[in-house]
């Protein structure tokens, strides 16, 4: 059903994005075209629940990003609003050492995300700075987890995490040279990843908290 939502979405962006085709600027090219990119970068994660803090765990993110600008609509600064849709690999988890409750020493969770981030942009050009919000939507490819207890058990995959993650995401786009941007996202789950941990220490419901640090390059 989520996925039919975000195809249906999806249509809806391409159906307004043509029908603003004849308000374009002829000045302004970039108002009439669609802008794809590429991102890398790496993101300082935590699960919030986990009964550990500080985003000790680091991870990968990567993928593409396609613009679909919205013509030209009167406001009162050089730019126009544009949405935008990525295709990303986001690695994502937790880490942490110390004694919590339940005789837990350490853990660690490493998570493996399909996401189709979805946002509404500040757009100026190709070659300008700008920020979007949105949300995203994350399919959990696979997970790998380790909890050390005080008596020195070890316990693999002990408690399945959800499939799905809806999180919310607000980025900005810093120009730094030609095509080239620092991306910097702050991503928070919105609904619960995990709702059954409780034994392990931390609390039932846990939620991913990612600070991305990413490099764009979008074509002119």
């Amino acid at each position: 059903m989520k996925l039919s939502v975000f195809c249906l979405i999806t249509m809806v962006f391409l159906s307004f994005s043509q029908a603003n085709s004849q308000r374009f600027n002829a000045n302004e090219d970039y108002y009439n075209r669609l802008i794809g990119g590429f991102i890398l970068g790496a993101n300082a994660t935590q699960v919030d629940g986990s009964g550990y803090d500080g985003y000790n765990k680091w991870g990968v993110s990567g993928g593409g990003i396609l613009y679909l600008t919205l013509g030209d609509i009167d406001l009162p600064f050089p730019g126009t609003l544009a949405f935008s849709m990525e295709v990303l690999y986001n690695q994502k988890g937790a880490k942490g050492q110390g004694f919590i409750q339940s005789g837990v020493t350490s853990q660690v969770i490493d998570m493996h995300y399909a996401e189709l981030p979805i946002q509404i942009n500040l757009f100026r050009g190709t070659r300008k700075s700008g920020f979007g919000m949105g949300a995203a939507i994350g399919y959990l490819g696979f997970v790998e987890e380790l909890i050390e207890k005080e008596s020195g058990l070890i316990i693999k995959d002990g408690y399945p995490f959800k499939k799905w993650d809806l999180s919310f995401v607000i980025t900005g786009n810093l120009h730094l040279w030609n095509g080239f941007y620092f991306s910097p996202r702050f991503q928070y789950s919105m609904i619960s990843v995990r709702n059954n941990n409780r034994r392990f220490g931390g609390r039932n419901e846990q939620f991913n908290n990612i600070w991305s640090l990413r490099l764009m390059y979008m074509f002119k």
